[in-house]
């Protein structure tokens, strides 16, 4: 016959051990599993990416307007009244 005290030992050690397993799953699919936050930062993230070509583009842009563009004009006025305008040199 099989004392008491050894079943009620065995018993605990079966259920802690199939509770932990239960809690390691549940933490196992909390880690794996994505989540709103990890779905949020994933768009950022794709966001983030599109937003950083666009500057790409928009500074590339930037660099041929300048290239392109004549350089800055001073103009002063003829008779110093201020109604006919010609290039200083």
């Amino acid at each position: 016959m099989i004392p008491i005290g050894l079943i009620k030992f065995a018993g605990n050690r079966i259920y802690k051990a199939i509770k932990h397993n239960r809690e390691l799953k549940k933490i196992e699919e909390y880690v794996n599993k994505p989540n709103e936050l990890d779905i949020q930062v994933k768009q950022l993230q794709k966001n983030n990416s599109k937003l950083m070509k666009e500057n790409e583009e928009l500074q590339k842009d930037i660099a041929i307007l300048k290239k392109e563009s004549h350089p800055p004009q001073e103009y002063i006025c003829y008779r110093k009244c201020g109604c006919e305008l010609a290039k200083t040199k």
